[in-house]
């Protein structure tokens, strides 16, 4: 229940919008989702990590994030965020599982966020969207083992001098496994 304080198994939030919402203020944190399929509000786009927060998940066979609205991002990134141990499932229609917040305020950009061992499964969502133009500094993301499987979609896509260090990604059945463009890299 989102009543509940979040600060163990037996009184864990409800929601992994109530968590993003009460760690917004703190720093460092880590909010663990355990196996199942945990839906995410982004019925309004997609919810921010605040910077120097993970999201981790049991693993990405058992730990699965759906939005409720499958035509909108899922999760935005920041400057020191991690995200680990999920399968990203449903964003379509050029929604993105991981970006940076259109309306920039993902902000500097220090230490590039990290995705690790993820998979994002759709239609013709994308997996990673990297525009330089939301964010400054280094304007960049760091991924290891994020597996693509978007049927018709994109795996990764670098825009707007967005910059990747992309370390083991399979790009399955994508329209276009990585695509850099208007200076991405």
């Amino acid at each position: 229940s989102d009543s509940e304080d979040g600060k163990s198994i037996g009184t864990a939030f409800g929601s992994l919008n109530h968590a993003l919402d009460t760690v917004s203020t703190l720093s460092k944190a880590t909010i663990f989702l355990k196996s199942g399929t945990h839906y995410l509000d982004n019925s309004a786009g997609g919810i921010d990590i605040p910077a120097n927060v993970s999201v981790v998940g049991d693993n990405h066979r058992s730990t699965t994030l759906r939005g409720t609205n499958a035509n909108n991002d899922l999760l935005y990134v920041r400057s020191n965020t991690y995200v680990a141990g999920l399968a990203f499932k449903g964003h379509a229609n050029g929604a993105a599982a991981i970006a940076f917040n259109p309306d920039g305020s993902a902000g500097t950009i220090t230490n590039s966020p990290y995705i690790q061992n993820c998979s994002s499964i759709t239609t013709d969502g994308v997996g990673m969207r990297i525009d330089g133009s939301k964010a400054s500094g280094l304007r960049s993301m760091v991924s290891h083992a994020f597996t693509q499987i978007n049927l018709g979609g994109k795996g990764v896509h670098l825009l707007n001098r967005g910059y990747a260090q992309l370390v083991s990604i399979f790009t399955v059945s994508c329209d276009v496994g990585i695509l850099a463009e208007s200076g991405g890299q």
